[in-house]
């Protein structure tokens, strides 16, 4: 009897165990990667943005790959075009897995554009992310995203089928 209430007990604290490792994961990486993600993505502060990815990230889009230098350098030259847009984004996970010092996660974007004296315009997406762990700070190593999901639109359905980020 008693090794079976150890057996119990030690079950218990191993899923207990992880499942509260799974959720401290998510709130070290949302903090560390997607809130300053957004504060910089939505003030165009592409030295904060490029700094939470690694230097050889990868970013797969419509519009290609870029690798490392090649992505960081553009984000630099984008943010720093005049602009009169204020942008907002949003994210809802769908899936968020991790291993030791990797993450994986899927989910949607929201992206709202406001101009002076216009409608602001909304868009939708999905994405995927390969997320390491270097020297204890969370980078995004692979970003790659999309409007479409089988040849339809990302909608504001799909993105509320998602866990947002508070």
């Amino acid at each position: 009897m008693k090794l079976v209430l150890t057996f119990c007990f030690f079950l218990f604290s191993t899923v207990f165990g992880f499942s509260q490792n799974q959720q401290d994961i998510e709130n070290e990486i949302n903090e560390q990667v997607w809130q300053p993600f957004k504060k910089s993505f939505e003030a165009r502060d592409w030295k904060t943005f490029n700094s939470l990815h690694t230097d050889d990230v990868l970013r797969a889009n419509k519009y290609g790959i870029r690798i490392g230098a090649e992505y960081k350098n553009s984000i630099e030259a984008s943010y720093q075009k005049p602009i009169n847009k204020r942008r907002k984004i949003d994210f809802c996970f769908d899936q968020r897995i991790y291993k030791e010092h990797t993450g994986y996660e899927v989910g949607y974007y929201r992206i709202i554009s406001t101009e002076k004296d216009k409608k602001p315009t909304i868009s939708y997406g999905s994405f995927h992310v390969v997320l390491k762990k270097i020297n204890n700070q969370w980078f995004i190593a692979q970003d790659w995203d999309t409007n479409t999901m089988n040849g339809k639109l990302i909608t504001k359905q799909d993105f509320e089928t998602g866990n947002c980020l508070q």
